[in-house]
């Protein structure tokens, strides 16, 4: 694996190269903030439990990273996590469990990071018998978790088609660790869910690259998923992470339409307050009006927008 991602863009795209772990450990240990500020703007969750099963297509937004999305009427899960995590506990609790969900027919999960490849989820999971898609060298750890269940494994810019439903994996700049010994054994990527000339993308994770321009480049993105929190301290996040507003200027690279924030407001995973990177980023949307959209924790909104 490692070779294979010196190969792709010249090895730009691994986040861990530029990482000094003993300046992680010390920040862990001495540096990193023992309190946890309280939050002034905390996530405000809504139930939308009855649009869950509307025909129509829609994305919701289940907080953190995780999304469902209905494309061409197929239920298309990303990254759920539905309770805590190692290390970390949640600062808002998930607007709906596994059951609410409801039929899920693809599961995808974009890198093996704790906070986005959530073991106990995908076992809740298993009983709905989603088709999983994920990149190279995942299905190990999925099939820990939830023997019955199909993989399919991804390169990046390869895809699975269902009919007219396309699911791409593409690149992103970061690396993937569950253990002592497993850095990058298995490869880290964002989306592209296409369907009928609508196209939605999800980064995943991911720190400034040139992989935005060329993504861009390949597709017309109607929709942009984009992270903008845990990006303190910056000598260590900024290899992997992107603040408020170098997600907005990836998604300006993009060429995107419209692009939704995630990945604020539910863990406590870096320095910065818990609500700064959504109040950041709603500055940021003062002066770029019509272009960023704010949904909540549980929201459904419905797509295409008009």
């Amino acid at each position: 694996m490692k070779t294979y991602i010196k190969k792709r863009f010249g090895g730009k795209l691994d986040g861990s190269k530029n990482i000094d772990f003993l300046k992680i450990l010390r920040w862990q240990l001495f540096i990193k903030p023992r309190s946890t500020p309280t939050a002034v703007q905390a996530l405000e969750i809504v139930d939308h439990t009855s649009q869950l099963v509307k025909k129509e297509d829609f994305i919701c937004w289940l907080s953190h990273a995780s999304f469902l999305i209905q494309l061409g009427g197929k239920r298309i899960l990303i990254d759920p996590v539905f309770g805590n995590i190692p290390f970390y506990k949640r600062q808002i609790p998930s607007p709906y469990g596994p059951k609410a969900l409801g039929r899920i027919d693809y599961l995808l999960i974009s890198h093996t990071h704790y906070d986005h490849l959530d073991t106990p989820s995908i076992r809740q999971l298993e009983a709905l018998h989603p088709q999983v898609i994920v990149p190279l060298q995942m299905q190990h750890t999925i099939r820990k978790a939830a023997p019955s269940l199909s993989i399919h494994e991804l390169d990046w810019y390869a895809n699975y088609h269902d009919n007219d439903l396309s699911i791409t994996l593409v690149p992103a700049k970061h690396w993937g660790r569950r253990g002592i010994f497993d850095k990058n054994r298995a490869l880290w990527g964002g989306f592209i869910l296409e369907y009928r000339g609508f196209t939605i993308y999800f980064a995943g994770d991911s720190a400034v690259g040139p992989h935005f321009k060329e993504i861009g480049e390949r597709y017309d993105i109607d929709i942009a998923l984009m992270p903008i929190g845990a990006y303190k301290p910056e000598f260590i996040m900024k290899h992997n992470h992107l603040n408020p507003q170098e997600a907005y200027d990836a998604f300006k690279q993009l060429g995107a339409k419209k692009m939704i924030p995630m990945h604020y407001g539910t863990f406590k995973l870096s320095d910065e307050p818990l609500d700064e990177p959504l109040q950041w980023m709603q500055q940021i949307a003062a002066l770029h009006t019509n272009e960023i959209l704010f949904i909540k924790p549980g929201e459904i909104i419905s797509v295409p927008i008009a």
